[in-house]
């Protein structure tokens, strides 16, 4: 009767689960859990609904997930973890009530914990694994607190949440900043991405942080910018500036991308606004996709003419530089938040975003002109050139079918 009748998509990762010796069965798997999700898009009942952004979102996620899984197996801990999240945020991306919406955000965390603890090899492994299990506490601790709040002044807790002058906005905003990892709460996340494999850093740059994001969108479209939109706001300025500024002072090229990764998130706050969510999930699914295969880039570049012509391609769509995809929907955001950003927050927001734009054109230079200058590496394998000329001119050929 809540919708859990619902969930039948996810049982289909605890097959995955049971099955991940197996490569094969694995795969089809995901990409079942998938298909079970777009055969569900209709339905919509108090916790669970199914609309066409969400069911596309999920859709990506698993895509990147078996890509990851693919490039990098897991272990069999580190799997159960990774599909503990990928469901849980799945659903999240899905959740009607707030209260699901916390429930799923901390099964996610948990599943982060452990993916941490497990997947990596590194001694500091503990370490990042707690750090990230502390902090993504004390922001579901918030968000729990504000969901209190509202039950005290009565307020219905139905996504999207009617807006109100409550407490309650400011302590939602400000938790979901912290489990978004914003600074001044970048620390834990970074230590996560360290320690992880290149290919789950990418998917933790995407999958996790993209989830949250835009389901932090989807709790107030039905109003302007209460408390919780303003903090978050204010909170995304000083990630756009100071994100690149810590990018370019990294000596590694995965630190740099590392940084930049956290830099493009608080993109989506020009988003926070009703008639503007719809630039913001555009904007994360080609980000996502251009995150992903620039970390496995960056990890084994492909050299040569050819291969340099392919890294230029994917870290321009992070730039948004014409003509590539990233542009397109990089301004069709812009545009969103002159469009319908409050005009108190109008001039801050874009004005930072701009900003932050020139210094995001300076590090994924920088990176890409480093890459081109280091000593040859051994060539990629044939599917992984394959993956990365796909990707590059996919995005690049969108981006001209734009024009």
């Amino acid at each position: 009767m809540w919708g859990l009748e619902a969930l039948w998509p996810e049982l289909i990762l605890v097959f995955v689960g049971l099955v991940q010796r197996w490569r094969f069965l694995s795969l089809l798997g995901l990409a079942g859990y998938a298909l079970g999700v777009f055969t569900t898009q209709e339905l919509l009942t108090p916790l669970i609904y199914n609309a066409q952004k969400a069911v596309e979102m999920v859709g990506l996620f698993s895509g990147l997930s078996l890509l990851a899984w693919g490039v990098a197996p897991p272990s069999k801990p580190a799997g159960w973890a990774i599909l503990l999240q990928l469901g849980s945020y799945g659903l999240l991306l899905r959740s009607s009530h707030l209260a699901f919406s916390w429930a799923t955000l901390e099964t996610g965390a948990l599943g982060g914990y452990f993916l941490v603890a497990a997947q990596s090899v590194r001694p500091e492994r503990w370490q990042a694994a707690l750090r990230y299990l502390i902090w993504s506490m004390i922001g579901s601790a918030l968000i729990l607190l504000g969901i209190a709040v509202r039950r005290a002044y009565g307020l219905a807790l139905e996504i999207p949440l009617q807006p109100s002058e409550s407490f309650s906005e400011l302590l939602l905003g400000w938790g979901w900043a912290i489990k978004s990892g914003f600074i001044p709460w970048h620390f834990w996340v970074i230590g996560v991405y360290r320690v992880l494999p290149a290919a789950w850093t990418g998917w933790f740059a995407t999958v996790p942080k993209g989830a949250l994001l835009l389901a932090f969108l989807n709790l107030f479209p039905s109003g302007g910018p209460g408390l919780a939109v303003g903090s978050f706001y204010f909170l995304a300025v000083i990630s756009l500036l100071s994100g690149y500024a810590l990018a370019w002072r990294r000596e590694s090229l995965l630190e740099k991308l590392f940084w930049a990764s956290l830099a493009q998130a608080p993109y989506l706050a020009l988003a926070a606004y009703p008639r503007g969510t719809g630039a913001g999930w555009a904007f994360w699914t080609v980000y996502g996709i251009a995150t992903f295969l620039s970390f496995l880039y960056v990890e084994q570049p492909w050299r040569g003419l050819n291969g340099h012509a392919i890294g230029l391609l994917l870290l321009a769509n992070l730039a948004g530089l014409p003509p590539v995809l990233g542009f397109w929907v990089k301004l069709q955001l812009f545009w969103a938040g002159l469009q319908h950003t409050a005009l108190a927050y109008r001039g801050l927001l874009v004005g930072a975003a701009a900003l932050a734009t020139v210094g995001g054109v300076a590090v994924y230079g920088r990176i890409l002109w480093e890459l081109w200058q280091a000593p040859p590496t051994p060539a990629p394998p044939f599917w992984r050139k394959l993956l990365y000329l796909s990707g590059g001119f996919g995005l690049f050929g969108f981006g001209v079918l734009g024009l």
